[in-house]
């Protein structure tokens, strides 16, 4: 009996997940502008209006500017167009140009990331600053007390010992890693 059940009931939600993931790729997108065979919905120009302002802190948002950035966005996927209808999105020397901004942002992105984990696990301690503080003293006599520095001082051992662990992170990754070089064809005169 059970067996009997259990079929029809995996035949109702296999259809009933089939509907509904139909029903979300036939939901309807709200066409902002078409650009020749290019849609732009309202959803990707709304996500792209928050990047420039978060980008650009002294952008307002207001109906004068929209219309703005609406134009900026139409005249910059003209330009895309045109640049692909002559090919140049195929051309050697811009392949490598996104290649290295490729590899930029994402070096950049984890240099990011492992400097935050780095600075939840850095800490100074009080008798750093001093003892960083004494040393500053005795190449100037006339520095600020300790009071007024404190905080300027905590910053650059923060910083410096934050430094220190990424360049060792970096160089446990080099010693983990297998690394060949052919010195020969290195030391070859070109």
């Amino acid at each position: 009996m059970k067996k009997g059940l259990l079929f029809p009931f995996l035949l109702v939600l296999c259809f009933s997940l089939f509907c509904c993931a139909k029903e979300e790729k036939t939901e309807k997108k709200e066409i902002l502008a078409r650009i020749n065979d290019y849609e732009l919905a309202l959803k990707d120009f709304e996500f792209q209006l928050v990047d420039e302002l978060e980008m650009d802190q002294d952008f307002k948002l207001t109906r004068e500017a929209r219309k703005e950035f609406l134009d900026q966005l139409i005249r910059k996927e003209l330009l895309i167009q045109e640049a692909k209808r002559l090919k140049l999105d195929r051309k050697k020397n811009f392949v490598r140009t996104i290649e290295r901004y490729w590899e930029s942002t994402l070096i950049r992105n984890l240099m990011e990331l492992k400097g935050k984990e780095i600075s939840k696990r850095t800490v100074v301690a009080q008798e750093e600053i001093e003892s960083r503080y004494e040393k500053m003293k005795k190449s100037d006599p006339d520095l600020a007390p300790l009071k007024n520095m404190q905080e300027k001082v905590a910053g650059q051992i923060l910083e410096e010992k934050k430094r220190k662990r990424l360049v060792a992170w970096i160089n446990e990754l080099r010693k983990d890693a297998k690394i060949e070089i052919d010195q020969e064809l290195l030391s070859k005169d070109r």
